[in-house]
């Protein structure tokens, strides 16, 4: 038997999907108010008889002008007795009471306009209190950054309430009504999305309850938003560890991005950590601390190759081209950027680099400990000491702190992104070598020109310079540790975001 033909409309990404004319389709909210149809489906003339609707009654509804305008002669079809309802209308109070269906295969096609519509229904028409001066921070068992956002929050008179995001992602509907419950947050921040569905719909939810949400983009902004499927994302409060994205945001409909790099937490070194059994003999040795791919890589890029032409030119190339995101949009001419997943060859095409610049790097620094994943054992250099992963937390601050010189190689995905390295080495008393890039320009040159290499071949002179403990190393120790501690810890970065949002709420951060 062949499968029945249904209308198929463009989403808001641009691509078709099926609009079944189905009774089962729909999904019903019991009420004691008016019937109200969010979304009528493509034959609006077949719903009295599905539903046993009365002529007599007046029913309502709410529809896309997109939806109306694709689906040839949908006007016509609606019953006489239907009356359309502006979104305004459709306040909390009559989603509260009234008897409502959703016509549920065009909610994900168009969340823009439906998302608003049922956040109202998700929340119904309750007070919730107001937590002031509080922040949700969504987490997950990686814990990236919560910790650190979470005491300089606290240290800025906040409240913070850590709440588990999977539920919130999957489940918005349903998972942040009952958080609300118990009050209203001022701010909801997700870092790279954790906490937000893909459609747009907790953000909907949470914007309806009276929350700002900011997301902070702390990996490449556009492999992360590969995975977003609605333009709502374009109204958050959007924060960028690189500099270097905000155009190319704003250019793709951002309406808010502002600079925040990454930071030192001090307090996290104030124990000094501990040294592992294998990480031991690390007196005046250089080290560098790092994975040879971020996880899930060869998923997130399965599908995309490199050229062979671009690897090739990588491999020949001056030593000093930064071979980064930007570079390789240019090369690849990809656009646009955002909706949909082209945006991956181009990120491909970095982590490329990424891989052949780290290499090249740990290859020539000559003796090395490296503490990583075992990508490293491949380097084609015998004298890389290579040792198994450490803690962040427990570790780090030992091993930044015994060693005669921390070694940073900054990855392509970023191009004016700093890393943890660029500002945990100086705050746990450590020495740190790194290559140049823009996203340096924020600390003083006076700072960055003795320690800032070029090219791989420059690392090892570089070390046999600055290994052993002179008083022009201590001074420049100082001087770096210095700055971290008044401009570029957490508790800065809060108040950057306060400011930003709450300019009103900021001035004890």
């Amino acid at each position: 038997m062949p499968r029945p033909r249904h209308i198929s409309i463009r989403d808001e990404l641009g691509l078709f999907k099926s609009m079944p004319a189905d009774k089962a389709r729909f999904e019903w909210r019991s009420g004691t108010g008016p019937t109200i149809f969010v979304g009528l489906g493509p034959e609006p003339d077949k719903i009295p008889e599905w539903f046993e609707l009365s002529d007599d009654e007046t029913i309502f509804y709410l529809e896309s002008p997109s939806f109306i305008e694709q689906v040839k002669g949908w006007p016509e079809r609606v019953p006489a007795n239907f009356r359309p309802l502006e979104p305004e209308m459709f306040t909390a109070a009559m989603a509260a009471r009234a008897r409502v269906a959703r016509y549920l295969p065009v909610q994900k096609a168009l969340p823009s306009f439906y998302g608003p519509l049922t956040a109202r229904l998700c929340l119904g028409d309750r007070d919730r209190p107001k937590q002031k001066r509080t922040v949700w921070l969504p987490v997950d068992k990686n814990g990236l950054l919560v910790e650190e956002l979470a005491r300089a929050f606290e240290e800025s008179g906040w409240t913070v309430i850590r709440i588990n995001h999977e539920p919130l992602g999957r489940h918005p509907g349903r998972a942040l009504p009952e958080c609300l419950q118990n009050g209203v947050p001022d701010l909801f921040l997700s870092i790279n999305f954790k906490g937000l569905d893909h459609f747009g719909l907790g953000q909907a939810i949470l914007r309806e309850a009276g929350t700002r949400v900011a997301v902070w983009l702390v990996d490449n902004p556009f492999n992360l938003l590969t995975s977003v499927k609605a333009e709502a994302w374009r109204d958050l409060d959007l924060f960028v560890t690189d500099h270097s994205f905000i155009g190319p945001l704003i250019e793709t409909g951002a309406r808010r991005v502002t600079h925040l790099p990454l930071a030192a937490s001090p307090a996290l070194f104030e124990t000094g950590g501990t040294l592992p059994p294998h990480a031991r003999d690390l007196d005046g040795r250089l080290v560098f601390v790092g994975r040879s791919q971020f996880p899930d890589r060869d998923k997130f890029f399965a599908g995309e190759t490199v050229p062979d032409d671009a690897k090739a030119l990588i491999r020949s190339g001056d030593g000093v081209t930064r071979h980064d995101f930007h570079w390789w949009r240019d090369r690849l001419n990809i656009e646009p950027l955002w909706p949909g997943n082209r945006v991956r060859a181009v990120g491909a095409g970095a982590e490329f680099a990424s891989s052949e610049w780290k290499r090249d790097c740990l290859n020539g620094a000559g003796r090395i400990v490296i503490f990583g994943d075992d990508g490293w054992k491949g380097l084609n250099n015998p004298d890389a000491d290579a040792r198994p992963m450490v803690d962040y937390y427990a570790h780090l601050p030992a091993i930044y702190k015994t060693a005669g010189v921390i070694l940073n190689v900054t990855g392509m995905q970023l191009p004016a992104g700093l890393n943890q390295r660029n500002f945990d080495v100086w705050c746990a008393g450590g020495f740190l070598l790194t290559d140049i890039h823009p996203g340096l320009e924020i600390f003083p040159d006076e700072l960055v020109e003795p320690i800032v290499y070029s090219r791989p071949g420059d690392i090892h002179d570089m070390v046999i310079r600055h290994r052993e403990e002179t008083p022009k190393k201590h001074a420049l120790r100082h001087a770096w540790r210095e700055c971290i501690a008044k401009h570029h810890t957490y508790r800065n970065r809060v108040k950057t975001i306060l400011e930003t949002m709450f300019s009103n709420l900021a001035q004890n951060a």
